[in-house]
């Protein structure tokens, strides 16, 4: 046989064997199910609320804030004790729900990932978040605080009259007690 009568009999369109219909019905089947599995588990994915943070987002969370007191909580997946806070905030949330308060990751806004998942195991995923979005980490610090070098996790309160208090460090319920007017509920 030569290859021109070999593809002619290779491409000559033959009813499919009973095998070759069982796999295609079984290949069908399991696409099918794979497509409604994704379907079904989309409602479950985390949410991803991040903002993107750049050098005027600062002045925008103030001016959403005008005439009332918050506090934001600066973080990243890389610092240990931003975990710890991170712990402690999401326990005093629940019992505090209505506290002002807004995260921002220090983190790429590339590597949202990883940052949805910490704060789905901290009950934070519903909170206001900012991730860094600039390469320029040094011009997002300073739209931020002038005096601040990058240290985390770092803190900042506003009172009504917006002015600042900022912390370095992990937060403590004593420090957020003397910082809010409002009384702070622990657990």
């Amino acid at each position: 046989m030569n290859m021109g009568t070999f593809f002619r009999t290779s491409l000559i369109a033959r009813a499919p064997s009973p095998v070759t219909r069982r796999f295609n019905l079984y290949r069908f089947m399991s696409i099918s199910a794979a497509f409604t599995l994704c379907l079904s588990a989309a409602p479950f994915a985390l949410a991803d609320n991040f903002k993107a943070f750049t050098s005027e987002s600062f002045a925008e969370i103030k001016d959403h804030f005008k005439g009332s007191e918050f506090l934001v909580g600066l973080w990243s997946v890389d610092c240990p004790p931003c975990l710890i806070e991170l712990d402690m905030m999401g326990s005093l949330l629940q019992e505090n729900p209505d506290l002002p308060f807004v995260l921002i990751s220090t983190d790429s806004i590339e590597d949202r990932t990883t940052a949805i998942e910490f704060l789905e195991d901290f009950d934070l995923h519903e909170r206001e978040s900012w991730m860094f979005a600039d390469n320029f980490t040094e011009r997002l610090r300073f739209s931020i605080d002038p005096a601040w070098y990058g240290e985390l996790p770092r803190s900042y309160f506003f009172d009504s009259d917006h002015n600042m208090q900022s912390h370095s460090g992990i937060m403590t319920l004593d420090l957020l007690a003397s910082w809010f007017e409002r009384e702070i509920k622990t657990n």
